[in-house]
């Protein structure tokens, strides 16, 4: 056993350390990691990003991603995002680190399954901390979303918002469980993608 029967053995492993890190790949949790914010808010803020895209084809997919910023203790949050339901399906929701969002990443959490309803469209999810813990003030991403256009729209603009009010559905709560005023909540008017034809 020399030389030419180590070298083989070397190279079986890195083959079977190749295909390791492929399975753990393809069996690592899917979700989009959103860190820093395109398109930042003061606080108080909960919003979507991207605030406006193309969608250039039937079957098309794309994400939104939602953002909470405060400048308060935070506990709990729920968000529910209305879509127009003749043009869109959502096909998958998540959390944006994993089965957490990355507003609490560092926290415990409770999170409730994703809600997806596809006929009268909108989604709503949720996370609160456990026990007495709290989040100092900040931002981070919440969810994300992945829609499919599924009809051309016969408009050229179309939105995606909270639902309002604000403290009903979609809501951010202190460790006292009181709601936070939001003093920016972008989404209809900030969040539309425009069909391009042709």
């Amino acid at each position: 056993m020399g030389f030419a029967w180590y070298m083989k053995q070397r190279r079986v492993f890195s083959g079977f350390l190749l295909l390791f890190f492929i399975f753990v790949l393809t069996i690592s949790p899917n979700y989009a990691e959103a860190i820093e914010p395109n398109e930042p808010h003061q606080p108080n803020a909960l919003w979507i990003e991207p605030s406006t895209g193309v969608i250039r084809t039937v079957d098309e997919k794309f994400n939104l991603t939602i953002w909470l910023n405060i400048a308060e203790e935070c506990f709990a949050w729920q968000s529910k995002i209305l879509f127009n339901s003749t043009y869109f399906t959502v096909s998958r929701v998540g959390y944006t680190d994993g089965d957490k969002s990355d507003f609490f990443s560092d926290e415990s959490t409770i999170t409730i399954t994703p809600i997806i309803e596809n006929n009268q469209g909108y989604v709503v999810a949720g996370e609160t901390l456990l026990e007495n813990n709290t989040r100092s003030p900040g931002y981070g991403s919440l969810m994300w979303i992945e829609f499919t256009l599924e009809t051309l729209p016969t408009v050229e603009q179309f939105g995606f918002s909270f639902s309002v009010p604000y403290g009903v559905d979609t809501f951010v709560l202190d460790p006292y469980l009181d709601t936070i005023a939001i003093e920016h909540m972008d989404g209809a008017a900030g969040a539309e993608l425009h069909d391009v034809r042709g």
